[in-house]
C-alpha cells in the first residue's frame, strides 16, 4: 500500500486554494452519467424482464459485497479523516430518476451524485448489463460500482474543481475533458482493485474485469450503429482507453497515476 504523499493527486496552480461552492460542484456533476448504461444515440441492448425477487437479492448481495470492499479499501488509502468527511452512500432504486440528483441526471445508472455523496444503482439496469456481460457479470457490476465510487474519490481530492476550472479556461474542450474525467474514474477503480485484498488476489476476478472493460467502451456499446461511429459523441472513452487507464491504476496501485485531466494524451 502506498503512502499518503505518493497517492495525492496534485491540483494545477490555477485552482489551488480556490473555494468553490455547491453550485460549482453540481455544474461538474451534471456531466456524469451511468458508468455503462447511459449513452447518446440508439444502442441495441439486451431486453431484461422485470427483476425477480431472487435475482434482485443476488444482485444486491454481489453489489453490496463489492461496495464494502471498495469503501474499506479507500478508507485505508485516503485515511479515515479524509474519507469520513464525505461518507459515500449507495441507494438501490428501480430506475434512476432526475429527482435523485437535483434534476441533473437522465439515464439508467448506476450514477454518482456529488451533491448528496450517493451512488444510485438501478436494479433493472444491473440486470440488463448482467445479460450483456454474461459470465463476467459479477466482476463487471463490481467494476461499475467502483467506477462510480471513483467519482466520489475525485470529489474528495478536489478533481471536480479542477474539471470546472479547465472547462472555464478551455470551453471548446468540454467533451474531451468530460471523457478524461470518466477515464480518471476508471483509473481510480484500478487503484481500488490493485489494493483490494479480494480482487487483487483473484486472477479470475481480474480477468473478468478486463473482459468487462473490453465490452463497455463507447465503441463497443454503440457498435450496432454501424462502422462509422462519431468519436465526438463518446462520453466515457473507447474500450482501449478504458483498459489503458484501469490498468495504469491497477499496476501502480497509486492515485498519483490517475491525473488523466492533465495527461499529455488519453
Amino acid at each position: 500500500m502506498n503512502g499518503a504523499q505518493s497517492n495525492r493527486l496534485t491540483l494545477p496552480a490555477s485552482v489551488r486554494g480556490r473555494r468553490v461552492g455547491f453550485s460549482a460542484v453540481m455544474f461538474a456533476a451534471a456531466w456524469l452519467v451511468a458508468g455503462a448504461g447511459s449513452r447518446a444515440g440508439a444502442v441495441e441492448q439486451p431486453v431484461a424482464a422485470a427483476v425477480s425477487p431472487a435475482v434482485e437479492a443476488q444482485m444486491r448481495t454481489a453489489i453490496a459485497d463489492a461496495w464494502h470492499d471498495a469503501t474499506t479499501t479507500w478508507n485505508d488509502l485516503l485515511g479515515a479523516r479524509a474519507y469520513d468527511s464525505d461518507i459515500p452512500q449507495i441507494n438501490f432504486v428501480k430506475v434512476v430518476r432526475p429527482s435523485h440528483c437535483y434534476g441533473l441526471y437522465v439515464g439508467s445508472g448506476p450514477v454518482y451524485c456529488s451533491g448528496n455523496n450517493t451512488v444510485f444503482v438501478s436494479l433493472e439496469e444491473m440486470q440488463r448489463l448482467s445479460l450483456r456481460l454474461g459470465p463476467t457479470a459479477g466482476a463487471g457490476l463490481a467494476f461499475l460500482v467502483a467506477h462510480e465510487l471513483g467519482h466520489h474519490v475525485q470529489k474528495i481530492l478536489g478533481r471536480f474543481r479542477v474539471l470546472q476550472a479547465l472547462v472555464r479556461e478551455n470551453p471548446r474542450l468540454q467533451r474531451e475533458l468530460s471523457v478524461r474525467f470518466e477515464l480518471e474514474a476508471d483509473c481510480l477503480a484500478g487503484v481500488w482493485a490493485g489494493n483490494s485484498p479480494v480482487f487483487a488476489r483473484s486472477e479470475t476476478e481480474r480477468s473478468n474485469i478486463i473482459s468487462t472493460l473490453g465490452a463497455i467502451g463507447d465503441d463497443q456499446m454503440r457498435a450496432s450503429e454501424g462502422p462509422m461511429l462519431d468519436p465526438t459523441t463518446f462520453t466515457h472513452g473507447t474500450s482501449e482507453q478504458r483498459l489503458k487507464w484501469y490498468r495504469a491504476g491497477f499496476e501502480s496501485r497509486s492515485m498519483s497515476t490517475c491525473s488523466v485531466l492533465e495527461a499529455a494524451t488519453y
